[in-house]
């Protein structure tokens, strides 16, 4: 099972799922929140590795052609020292983070992640479009970028 969730984070600290949002973010261009991995059960990221969600989304979209071409793609979030990989295992992919000296990582079906990776990538930049109009242009270049 792969569950990917984003959140964002309000000013009261408070963390709500994206699709639940009804207001816009505070700053548009520095949206707090977090993307939550969890696979078969093992959570590789939440809640309190939270970032600036969009460009962390942008980030990730651009791992996933690059994953599918070198079969390994990495990425630092945004503004903290946690490091997200994604790399090929034949018919796998394990997801890991890097937090300092702790890693947590979990191996899931490669062709299941990326469909579950474009699902939810896709329903974050739609919402955030309706949230940001003003930033639909570069929410639309993020999408193409994770469906390529």
């Amino acid at each position: 099972m792969i569950e990917i969730e984003t959140y964002l984070r309000g000013a009261d600290g408070e963390f709500v799922q994206v699709e639940g949002c009804t207001t816009r973010p505070v700053d548009g261009d520095y949206v707090e929140g977090t993307v939550r991995n969890a696979i078969h059960g093992v959570e590789v990221t939440g809640l309190r590795e939270w970032d600036y969600v969009g460009q962390l989304w942008a980030y990730m979209a651009g791992m996933a052609p690059q994953l599918s071409a070198t079969g390994h793609a990495s990425t630092y979030f945004p503004d903290q020292p946690i490091e997200l990989s994604f790399r090929r295992q034949g018919s796998q992919v394990l997801v890991s983070v890097r937090i300092g000296s702790e890693v947590k990582k979990a191996n899931v079906s490669g062709s299941s992640f990326i469909d579950a990776l474009r699902a939810a990538g896709t329903a974050f930049f739609d919402k955030m479009s309706e949230l940001l109009p003003e930033n639909m242009d570069s929410y639309s270049e993020s999408r193409r970028e994770l469906l390529s």
